[in-house]
């Protein structure tokens, strides 16, 4: 499966909209930010024609670990849930 990576992302941003590589690079940089400070403050971020990124809280629970099969407890914490839009779900099986 291809991959696109953040310079990539970069690349085509300035590409389409005719800013510097560096302006791109800004740009994507400053998104992330804005996106992950959001989400660590509890937010979720919706993006219409995207969407959401939501965040979920894990409670704790008992796993196994594979290698020596003892039991060990993973402690509840918060995680990061994406839901796509309609559209882009749409756009995705055309």
């Amino acid at each position: 499966m291809k991959k696109m990576t953040k310079q990539q992302l970069i690349e085509q941003i300035s590409e389409r909209t005719g800013l510097r590589r560096s302006e791109a690079k800004k740009a994507v940089e400053g998104a992330m930010q804005v996106i992950s400070q959001a989400l660590a403050s509890g937010e979720n971020v919706y993006l219409r024609g995207f969407g959401t990124f939501a965040v979920r809280n894990v409670g704790e629970r008992k796993a196994r670990i594979v290698a020596t099969g003892a039991e060990c407890i993973v402690p509840a914490h918060r995680t990061v849930k994406f839901k796509v839009s309609e559209e882009l779900k749409n756009a995705l099986n055309k």
